[in-house]
């Protein structure tokens, strides 16, 4: 679930934007200027760890 926070409060309170980008997606931050969005993006994972994984491909694995 997306909130929206306004600059001084997602300064404040960094690792709960952070956090709640990860949990839920997608954060949005305004301030005077413009509007920003938080996103969350997992690593890839190396080939090895990949094909070490027993079972097919999921989407995402790649």
């Amino acid at each position: 679930m997306t909130k929206i926070w306004q600059r001084d409060e997602a300064e404040a309170r960094i690792r709960e934007v952070l956090d709640a980008a990860k949990a839920h997606g997608s954060q949005t931050v305004i301030d005077r200027d413009g509007i920003y969005a938080i996103v969350f993006t997992h690593r890839k994972q190396g080939l090895e760890k990949l094909f070490s994984k027993p079972g097919p491909l999921r989407e995402g694995d790649l």
